[in-house]
């Protein structure tokens, strides 16, 4: 068990606990607890545990901050002894028969990967993935691409083998260089879908990098250095495609939202300027022909470099607010829904028009 910490004080022992407890018996679990030079008393938790359980709980301390759990995950590695790796956060906890089901599914099916079912408490958990149960699967019939965060068991002898490690000084994405490896490398994948294995938790007032806006520069700089991989280990085609849809719909178009047009002005350049790389280097223009009309025209507008053009859809086109929970009951007047329609065939007209002037705004193959 490796676990990055930086003050996480008032969760931590629900963490360590959860470990503790599991099914599988704690004098076959070692911890390694990695201190990213914590203010708030963090280390003198680990270091309590570390007396308490010798030889089970190992504190590894830095001396200066991080920045980012990708650096003391990779001393993690480093120290770690074990013939599997798991990776946890500080304030989340395990399910109490999470490493006996995951193991066992590693054993039974020869994996090096065993994804086990995240629970969201508070905050959003990938679904996709966790449908059904798979033995000796794949990155393609595990849906494994859903979901790249780090919670998740290795093979210690895959990631040594191949130099796994993660993305330092990367505050968002820094998991996926890798995870994604591993996927590619793994000679079996697993998935346990019938347990909840990890429990991914919304904690008020401690900061999750998931909600942070990205610094574009290192962020579209780690998307590529992934994508690489990809294009590296997956030949050209529709099994390339399917895993390359997840990177366009979420690294690169998900940034632009509602929230994209508040953002300064230079920052906006540099995040169209660098998504339009990214489309134009790696995304084949059969790929984008399958996506729906704003997407579409949303590729388009990236690909040309047209900041103000797709800063003001942004703009147009806000996520749906929810009613007020005391709303009377009754019909109300919607004259967003009334326009919807014709919004659409506005961006269906211009996505036409703007494709037949400019081409496709991706590659065919790479």
């Amino acid at each position: 068990m490796v676990i990055p910490v930086y003050n996480a004080g008032d969760y931590l022992t629900e963490c360590l606990q959860s470990i503790a407890d599991q099914s599988m018996g704690f004098d076959r679990i070692e911890i390694i607890a990695v201190d990213d030079a914590s203010t708030d008393g963090s280390g003198d938790v680990l270091e309590a545990w570390a007396q308490r359980h010798p030889g089970r709980v190992t504190v590894v301390r830095f001396e200066e901050n991080s920045g980012a759990p990708g650096g003391p995950r990779n001393r993690g590695i480093e120290t770690a002894t074990g013939e599997f790796l798991f990776f946890a956060d500080p304030d989340d906890r395990l399910g109490t028969e999470a490493l006996e089901r995951l193991v066992g599914a590693a054993r039974r099916d020869d994996s090096d990967v065993v994804l086990g079912r995240i629970r969201g408490v508070g905050r959003k958990a990938p679904v996709t993935p966790f449908r059904k149960n798979v033995e000796r699967g794949d990155i393609f019939s595990c849906k494994a691409v859903w979901t790249l965060t780090a919670h998740k068991l290795f093979r210690r002898s895959l990631v040594v083998e191949h130099g796994l490690r993660f993305a330092e000084g990367v505050r968002l994405a820094e998991e996926q260089m890798f995870v994604v490896p591993a996927y590619l490398h793994a000679r079996s994948m697993s998935v346990v879908a019938d347990y909840d294995c990890y429990h991914l938790i919304h904690r008020d007032g401690f900061p999750h990098l998931t909600h942070e806006v990205p610094d574009p520069a290192p962020f579209y700089a780690n998307v590529r250095d992934v994508l690489d991989v990809v294009v590296e280990h997956v030949p050209p085609g529709s099994r390339r495609n399917s895993l390359l849809y997840r990177w366009l719909t979420l690294e690169i178009l998900g940034r632009f939202k509602e929230s994209f047009a508040e953002l300064p002005d230079a920052t906006r350049a540099q995040h169209v300027e660098l998504a339009g790389q990214l489309l134009r280097a790696y995304m084949p223009g059969e790929l984008l022909a399958e996506l729906p009309p704003l997407s579409r025209l949303r590729c388009l507008l990236l690909s040309q470099g047209l900041v103000e053009e797709i800063t003001a859809l942004c703009a147009l086109v806000p996520r749906p607010e929810p009613a007020p929970a005391h709303a009377p009951e009754q019909t109300p007047h919607r004259p967003a829904a009334q326009a919807r329609p014709r919004l659409r065939g506005r961006i269906r007209a211009l996505t036409v028009a703007l494709a037949g002037r400019a081409g496709p705004a991706g590659k065919t193959g790479h």
